[in-house]
């Protein structure tokens, strides 16, 4: 598979369709109490993480670490394929020997665990609770990687708190202290907790369609993590594409209107073909890829994933800086959302 960098334009109209498109108070009294409220009222929440950091700039940073490489994978829209591709990445990820982790970050909706053929009795809820740690929440597939499953049909899980979220980069940092690759399967659009979880990560893989609405809503993704981290890493997968090189062109779109727009690089992963063994799959079976892995879709996957490993450096644990890691990183950005 080629490599490709930024695309050119091609099919201009779909490109212009695009770009539119605890408290520590001394005193104990009632004095005490409305000093305290008033300290926090004039600085804010915003105020004292913003001031917090300020004061971390002087203290001596942690010592360097190893840490596995995060890789999102997100989408603008459902219905893209994107937990089929992320749990068919994490099987392909095992099998190369890579330890790997595969966390359900769908909060509200999750759905890898079906897609893998395992019953959760513990979720993300129960671990961001503090009912339980992340070993007892983890669970070994029958395919290989380990999965952290995400709540489903929990509606505050669907909107999850500041508490929540600094939790969540808690216990991230945790297992990629740990791990070769840590996938993290998000929510589609662009949620705050979505955004955020992007931001985080190494890599974000972004998987569209060639429709209009699907590029409209990728777009839509690229311009939100862009304009507070423009170096974003970007690698667009096009899914059920119906032509050999369709993906590709649609790829071009997106790109150069992402470059005009949002000066964003884009970086071509590759496509899936729409594959009729996909739809005939039935909910509960091990994904196509160990199944059936003469399909095309299977074999346009494994290629994805061979692709995905070499472009992101062999996905090893590799040295950050002590204050560089992934938890350090939804540390820093939450405070712009």
């Amino acid at each position: 598979m080629d490599r490709a960098g930024n695309g050119k334009a091609a099919g201009g109209q779909v490109a212009n369709g695009i770009g539119q498109g605890a408290d520590n108070s001394a005193g104990r009294g009632p004095a005490g109490r409305a000093g305290a409220r008033s300290s926090g009222s004039a600085l804010g929440p915003r105020g004292r993480g913003l001031f917090g950091r300020l004061m971390d700039g002087l203290r001596t940073p942690p010592a360097p670490r190893q840490e596995a490489t995060s890789i999102a994978i997100a989408s603008g829209k459902g219905g893209t394929g994107k937990s089929f591709l992320a749990t068919s990445l994490a099987v392909l990820m095992h099998r190369a020997e890579r330890k790997t982790v595969l966390v359900d970050c769908d909060f509200g909706l999750a759905c890898d665990h079906l897609l893998l053929g395992v019953k959760p009795t513990l979720t993300l809820q129960q671990l961001l609770a503090g009912q339980c740690t992340v070993e007892q929440v983890l669970l070994k597939t029958p395919c290989g990687p380990r999965l952290l499953p995400g709540a489903s049909g929990v509606r505050r899980m669907a909107n999850p708190s500041d508490k929540d979220l600094t939790a969540f980069a808690r216990e991230l940092g945790v297992l990629a202290e740990q791990e070769d690759a840590l996938l993290l399967d998000l929510g589609a659009g662009i949620a705050p907790a979505t955004v955020l979880s992007m931001l985080g990560a190494d890599w974000i893989v972004l998987v569209t369609q060639p429709e209009i609405a699907a590029l409209v809503d990728a777009y839509a993704v690229i311009k939100s993590v862009g304009q507070i981290k423009r170096d974003a890493r970007f690698l667009i997968v096009v899914n059920r594409v119906s032509t050999p090189g369709r993906g590709e062109m649609a790829f071009q779109r997106l790109c150069e209107v992402a470059s005009q727009n949002v000066g964003a690089e884009l970086t071509y992963l590759g496509e899936i073909p729409d594959d009729d063994s996909v739809m005939q799959h039935r909910l509960g079976q091990l994904p196509l890829v160990v199944t059936d892995p003469e399909a095309p879709t299977s074999e346009a996957v494994r290629g994805l994933s061979e692709r995905l490993i070499q472009i992101c450096g062999g996905i090893r644990p590799r040295t950050v800086d002590g204050d560089a890691g992934i938890r350090d990183r939804f540390k820093q950005h939450r405070l712009f959302l």
